[in-house]
Formats: C-alpha cells, sequence, structure tokens
C-alpha cells in the first residue's frame, strides 16, 4: 500500500486525522480497517510537531484507544464490535464539522449585512372617527333579539323546523355588500332593520352585517341616530354619493 505523507498536514484534533485517514484510504467508516488505521495514525503522531500539549496528549491517547481495538480485533469473535463506540464518536464528529463548515459559508455570505428595521405601518382611522360602534352594536343587539324571538315562533310549526336545515346555505359577503349598496343607492336613507328584511339565516346576518362595515369603512355609508329621547330610539343608514365621499376626502 501506498505510503501516505503528513509533513505538510494539520489536523485540528486526532478525530480529524483519522476522517481523513478513513478517507484516502476509501474505507467505509462503518468497516474500518483497524490495523491500516493504526499504523499510518503512529506514523503522524511520531512525525508530528505539536507545541499545545493538551492537543498532543488527544493524539497519544487517541493512539493507545487504537491500539486497545487492534488487540481486541485480534481476538475470537465477539458479541459485540470494538470498533462500535469509535465508530460512533467518529460520526457525531463528521456530523459537527459538516454543520460548521455549511455555517462558515452562510457567514461568508451574511455575516457582513445589516438587517432593515421594520417599517412602522400606521392604521388609518380617520375614516371611522364619526362612527359611534355603539350606535352599531347596540342596533344590532336589537336586531338579533328580535330574529330570534321570530325563529322561536316558528319553530312551534314542524316543517318550519326542517326547512332551515335543507334550505341552509353559504351567504357571500360581496352579494351582500352589492345588496346594501343598492338599497341605499335607490332610498338613499333606510332604517338599520331593512338591510336585513330578507335574510333568513345566521350566516345571512353576519354576511349583512360585515358587509355594512365594509361600505361604512370605504365612506359611502354612514350611521345615524333619530332623536326621540329613547335609549332604544332608531338607527338609519344613509348612502354618501362617491363625489361627496371625494371632497371629504380632500378635506
Amino acid at each position: 500500500m501506498e505510503q501516505l505523507v503528513f509533513k505538510t498536514e494539520a489536523y485540528e484534533g486526532p478525530l480529524d486525522l483519522l476522517l481523513s485517514l478513513i478517507a484516502k484510504n476509501k474505507m467505509s467508516i462503518f468497516d474500518i480497517q483497524i490495523s491500516v488505521i493504526f499504523d499510518q495514525y503512529m506514523e503522524y503522531v511520531d512525525n508530528m510537531q505539536i507545541s499545545d500539549m493538551d492537543l498532543a496528549g488527544e493524539f497519544i491517547r487517541m493512539a493507545a484507544e487504537l491500539m486497545l481495538i487492534k488487540s481486541k480485533m485480534l481476538l475470537p469473535k465477539q458479541d459485540e464490535d470494538p470498533r462500535e463506540e469509535l465508530v460512533r464518536t467518529l460520526m457525531e464528529y463528521k456530523t459537527a464539522k459538516e454543520a460548521a463548515e455549511k455555517l462558515s459559508v452562510l457567514e461568508k455570505e451574511f455575516g457582513g449585512r445589516f438587517e432593515k428595521d421594520a417599517d412602522e405601518i400606521v392604521v388609518d382611522k380617520t375614516k371611522l372617527d364619526d362612527m359611534d360602534i355603539t350606535l352599531i352594536s347596540n342596533a344590532m343587539t336589537r336586531l338579533i333579539m328580535t330574529m330570534s324571538e321570530k325563529r322561536q315562533l316558528s319553530l312551534k310549526k314542524p316543517i318550519e323546523s326542517i326547512n332551515p336545515i335543507i334550505k341552509k346555505k353559504i351567504v357571500p359577503i360581496p352579494a351582500r355588500v352589492f345588496h346594501v349598496l343598492k338599497l341605499l343607492y335607490v332610498k338613499k336613507s333606510v332604517a338599520f332593520e331593512e338591510i336585513f328584511d330578507d335574510v333568513t339565516s345566521r350566516s345571512g346576518i353576519i354576511a349583512t352585517f360585515y358587509a355594512l362595515l365594509v361600505l361604512m369603512r370605504a365612506g359611502r355609508v354612514e350611521a345615524k341616530q333619530v332623536d326621540v329621547g329613547d335609549a332604544n330610539s332608531d338607527v338609519i343608514l344613509c348612502f354618501i354619493e362617491s363625489d361627496k365621499k371625494g371632497k371629504a376626502d380632500g378635506q
């Protein structure tokens, strides 16, 4: 076998040297020929010049371990492979070394970069400043209670109890936005409850209410309370023309 030369090579430690020897001899890390590796390892140890005594001690300790494994390999067949612990240690070291090399590449690529501070996102709340949330909330609560009472009355009829299950369907929000906008465009102003007149399901209530919020957020609908001196006074929804909306936004 061709003699290996180590004079110009430097290794970080005994495990690094062993991996290099295994690769140069084209061996499998799971089937190390200890006698061959040991002889080449000792040749390197005999020729090495290391000023760091701790590192030199590691090489010598590994040499003793290899000698022990080599002697065990000469004994009759055993239940456990004497190389098992060495193989496990080499695999762990190899994995860590490969990970370190990948991190080193990433460090060279990204190490000099600086992270940009996140831009602050300012939420535009100006279009909703004049809206009384309590006004809409109270109106919605009254509507739900009214519809709940009507539903309880309808459930007394067996066929009415089955129909909601048979006819249950998902109500698309865009369709409700169009419905509310069209209703207000024609009438200019309607009572809050009127936009729910054709609603017969919970999903319809939710979709219609969400559609109303969308239109209010877009500045196309305005909610006003009819002042009748009553805590449960009516809420009126008013349509806002697009040109008026544009003038209001420009102010």
